[in-house]
């Protein structure tokens, strides 16, 4: 042991004078310059100020800067004791020859360093309050230690002792500070609540037969028990539906504790996953919430969500349409979260804002408190003695000022009858903690205002897993999904609004029944096989036939007895479309929504050759025998590289999460059998691919099994006369299990960045996921959209239309757009995933999951020129998955008067003139800028037509407005749409659209980026 000290010693003595006689002027300068700025730790000073600076004055900041601090002095007192243990003479002292010291000779001994101690210390500190700041803030450490040894006053030992010393202090100076905050007063807001999911791993009924009687046991509780001050029941009041369904009696009574404030509801209809579903779907979410709500007392004034994998950009445009100015929530913070802390301002892409309050442990951080109801008061205080402090810890490190807000409450779990004893024994415990029952309404008023900003879509994992692998989890509820909105929201609201507004009770009941299918377990695709077969499946089907026959009668109705062959156009602007007219594909010209003739306005049809290529008068497409395809634009010669290569990677993930498996199988080089014709104005070349795929995975899940089972695909790209897009589907006969198929496209270009299509926006994303350490669930390169994704460079680009699919990636630098067109798994949870953090839920089997037979998936793909933008590929996919719709021969009703002709002239998609309408009656044209969305039209109040408009991009936008009739009225209207009592919240309800601007008989609407407007009309 002693020859290895001393060769140590030696070793650390020759690096020592190697590095003293090495230095020259720069390195000099730079190591005196480093010694000066962390001279009696100033560089420190200053950075423990910048938290301070940067958090705010209030107490997170004085936390933040006095861990800085304590990181800094701790290790430095626990160096200077070692060194009167250790006794180490000064180099410069014990070696005669040693070179020339730069700086005055210490006092002090020489190891450990006291000065790397401080420096390593306060770096560390510093990287646990601001992780994006902890390696520059340990290289500057470091660079501090090696300073240290070339002015001559510390060997290499020295340095690294007192480096390894600082790291454990800089650690420990988070649990010092921790203890400190134990004993100052804070003011914890105790929440008693639930959350309950309808269905999950169990069916509805399963769930209620456990909701009614703990419904039954809270108000027995709330009425017997004034200690117990409130309850918060979740965020959505279908619940609350579900138990007066079976025990109307009890209506009385919730609607007096609503009254009282000692029941919390609201202000949502059902808790759903916000990036799935539409957002007109979010509108009417709050709005049959506050509805339902208002009808029970009020709806709570804090825009509460318990669940949901992630939250939209647009959210807080959205809120404050409702007049909401909070938000509390529990998943989707990145790293951002430890220096933004639990309260923040939210930022949408509209800049709008609302108070964000980020439950950071989730919204079971008080559970601990709740003990088995026969505990005996001793154990009571022996538990709450044990946990309280814990609780304390875990929250008060990111609380902005001295409000708590302490979640009493999990999945399903019923009231804990002795919570006001559990915290009468916690007064006991911190006498300095105020602890009280509240609701989240006074706990979100003590709030100070927070001086961190989030801007954009909350979807990161750092705290709670995110789950997006249910973007393509069970596709086919994402896509039967996307059929009823548009249905409701294209046909069957706009008929109505055009026809009197007769049916608007029965389009409640529709969206109602739609609404029960958002929650997220159920429209994630996440729950046991029979909630999804059994009780979603039978919704959708309930909506989409009563939808269908609400929109035919209303058309009929609109088109009256003498009405020829016509089809019903759900698009406001002209275009020509083809529409399958006795099973013919036809050729029509359109000049807005309304209706429009079946007559062949004339032009040329598209064409095939046997080999399958497919023109017509803007692209050509020439197929290839694997499925794949590329683009010629006609007009610049512009070719696209392969599109629909299919890509199938095994899957070993479950229900919420992707997880990778070998081998992967490619479709590119399989040689199908090519069919191509021309069908009227549609020409499709039909490719039947000879798809093997491997069975399943292996008994021990890591990779696939080299047995193939034969999963037989038919591609049909199809290219309409006029198209200016090229439409793709994919049938497969699924037989394997545990994978997931992409069709890969090709952009030919390279981007830093791309758009894809969100609830009320166009966001701009990076295509590269920066790495991530420590998180709960990395951030994975597959991202949830809605209808569009655009890569687009300097002269060309590509953009892809998705009809019902929310996933896809953009790789190879913008290179390639992969859209998921399904993932087949086989359980609802699984804890072996090395992509997250344990269980997501119950580890049940879920065969229907793998979705066995036929599946479908369709999406088009759009050639972007330099003049062709998003605005314009966006339109061209909303072409696509709405083309019109023909009319029935059943006789009409004619209790409704017809509309007029319109008197508008036309443009269009791009802003040019459309071509001559051949006939038809157009009922709503929308003109001016492309970018420029139809969100809504539907019937208002007192015989008024309401219209909301979006802008969903970067630029201020106006459009023309134009109806069959002039606009008589119109005045400005918040998501309330009218109804200014909706949910008796009291609020007051500022984000409007700027005042249409009425010209002639019709009007322009003039947006700003990323906006929403709304408008009451009425029409002469």
């Amino acid at each position: 042991m002693t020859d290895l000290l001393e060769a140590v010693f030696r070793f650390d003595r020759e690096l020592y004078l190697g590095i003293n006689t090495s230095r020259n002027e720069v390195t000099a300068v730079l190591a005196l310059a480093l010694v000066v700025a962390n001279f009696n730790g100033l560089i420190w000073y200053f950075a423990s100020y910048g938290v301070l600076r940067g958090r705010g004055l209030g107490r997170r900041g004085l936390w933040a800067a006095l861990t800085v601090l304590v990181g800094m002095a701790v290790p430095w007192a626990v160096a200077e004791l070692l060194k009167l243990v250790f006794r180490r003479p000064r180099p410069f002292i014990a070696i005669p020859d040693a070179p020339p010291r730069l700086q005055f000779d210490p006092e002090s001994y020489s190891f450990p360093s006291g000065d790397a101690a401080l420096a390593m210390g306060a770096a560390v500190a510093l990287g646990q309050m601001y992780p994006r700041l902890r390696a520059p803030a340990i290289l500057i450490a470091a660079g501090i230690a090696l300073a240290r040894v070339a002015v001559g006053v510390h060997y290499p030992l020295d340095v690294t002792g007192g480096a390894l010393v600082g790291a454990a202090g800089g650690l420990a100076a988070a649990a010092i500070v921790t203890r400190i905050r134990r004993q100052v007063r804070w003011r914890a807001f105790v929440v008693p609540h639930t959350h309950w999911d309808r269905e999950w791993y169990e069916r509805f009924e399963g769930y209620r037969a456990r909701l009614v009687p703990m419904v039954t046991k809270l108000l027995a509780l709330l009425e017997s028990d004034p200690h117990f001050r409130s309850f918060t029941f979740d965020g959505q009041t279908i619940a609350l539906e579900d138990h007066l369904a079976v025990r109307p009696h009890d209506r009385p009574r919730i609607e007096k504790l609503v009254r009282e404030d000692r029941l919390l509801i609201g202000p949502w209809y059902v808790l759903a996953d916000l990036l799935l579903v539409s957002g007109e779907s979010l509108v009417r979410n709050l709005q049959e919430g506050l509805r339902v709500s208002g009808g029970l007392g009020r709806a709570m004034r804090v825009g509460y969500v318990a669940d949901p994998f992630g939250h939209p950009a647009q959210m807080p445009q959205l809120l404050r349409g409702f007049g909401y100015t909070s938000y509390v929530f529990a998943r989707g913070v990145g790293h951002e979260g430890e220096e933004l802390g639990s309260e923040f301002r939210w930022e949408a892409p509209s800049g709008d804002r609302v108070l964000a309050s980020h439950q950071v442990a989730h919204y079971a951080n008080a559970l601990p408190l709740v003990g088995p109801g026969d505990e005996t008061p001793a154990a009571l205080r022996r538990r709450v003695r044990r946990v309280l402090p814990r609780i304390v810890d875990s929250l008060s490190g990111y609380a902005t000022g001295n409000a708590l807000l302490f979640m009493v409450g999990d999945d399903h779990t019923e009231p804990y009858e002795r919570l006001p004893e559990a915290l009468a024994a916690g007064r006991r415990v911190l006498p300095r903690l105020d602890t009280r029952i509240a609701s989240l309404e006074e706990f979100v008023a003590a709030l100070p205002s927070p001086k961190g900003l989030l801007a954009g879509e909350m979807v990161a994992g750092r705290y709670r897993p995110i789950l997006r692998g249910v973007n393509a989890t069970r596709v086919w509820i994402k896509q039967q999904n996307a059929r009823c909105e548009r249905l409701l929201l294209e046909r069957c609201e706009p008929l109505d609004a055009l026809t009197g507004g007769g049916a608007r009770a029965e389009l409640r009941s529709l969206w109602r029944v739609l609404l029960e299918n958002h929650p997220h377990d159920s429209i994630c695709g996440c729950s046991i096989d029979a909630v999804h077969d059994l009780d979603m499946a039978p919704r959708f089907t309930h909506v989409l036939d009563d939808g269908s026959a609400l929109a035919a009668r209303l058309a009929r109705d609109l088109a009256g007895e003498d009405a020829g062959p016509l089809a019903y156009e759900p698009i406001p602007w002209g275009r020509d479309a083809v529409v399958d007219v006795d099973g013919v594909p036809r050729r029509v010209r359109s000049a807005g929504l309304g209706l429009v003739s079946l007559a062949r306005p004339g032009g040329p049809a598209p064409t095939a050759t046997p080999e399958g290529v497919l023109e017509n008068e803007h692209l050509r497409v020439e197929v290839a025998a694997d499925g794949s395809f590329t683009i010629t634009d006609r007009s610049t010669g512009e070719r696209t590289g392969r599109q629909n290569v299919l890509v199938d990677d095994g899957d070993r993930g479950d229900e919420y999460s992707y997880s990778f498996a070998g081998p992967t199988v490619r479709a590119a080089g399989l040689v199908g059998r090519v069919a191509a014709l021309v069908h009227g104005d549609r020409a499709t070349a039909t490719v039947q691919l000879p798809l093997e795929l491997p069975a399943t995975l292996r008994e021990d899940r890591l990779a696939r099994l080299p047995d193939l089972v034969s999963c037989p695909a038919t591609v049909l790209v199809a290219l309409d006369a006029g198209a200016h897009r090229v439409d793709v589907t994919v049938r497969v006969a699924n037989a394997a299990r545990d994978h997931r198929l992409r069709a890969l496209c090709e952009t030919t270009t390279k981007t830093l960045d791309h758009v894809a299509g969100a609830a009320f926006a166009w966001l701009t994303r990076l295509n590269r996921i920066p790495p991530t350490r420590g998180w709960i669930e990395p951030p994975t390169e597959t991202r949830a959209a809605h209808e569009i994704v655009a890569v687009q460079g300097a002269t060309h680009g590509l953009a892809v239309g998705l009809d019902g699919l929310r996933e896809y990636a953009v790789l190879d630098d913008g290179g390639t757009i992969a859209i998921t067109l399904f993932r087949s798994v086989g359980w609802l949870s699984r804890g072996d995933l090395p992509e997250r953090r344990g269980h997501a839920g119950p580890a049940i089997e879920t065969p229907s999951a793998q979705l066995p037979g036929e599946v479908v998936a369709r999406y088009c793909v759009v050639p972007l020129g330099r003049d062709a933008g998003v605005a314009a590929a966006a339109r061209v996919v909303r072409e696509f998955l709405s083309p019109p719709v023909p009319l029935g021969r059943v006789e009409p009703s004619a209790d409704r008067p017809r509309p007029a002709p319109p008197v508008a002239p036309r443009r269009g998609p791009t802003g040019s003139p459309a071509p001559t309408l051949v006939t038809g009656r157009t009922l709503f044209h929308l003109g001016g800028d492309a970018c420029v969305q139809l969100s809504a039209l539907r019937a208002g109040p007192d015989d008024s037509v309401l219209i909301r408009l979006l802008n969903p991009g970067r630029g201020t936008a106006a459009a023309t407005l134009r109806f069959g009739r002039p606009i008589a009225t119109a005045r400005t209207v918040d998501l309330r749409e009218g109804e200014s009592g909706l949910g008796n919240t009291g609020l007051e309800v500022i984000r409007t659209a700027a005042p249409l601007e009425l010209v002639g008989d019709g009007a322009i609407a003039t947006l700003a980026p990323y906006e929403i407007g709304s408008w009451l009309i009425t029409l002469a």
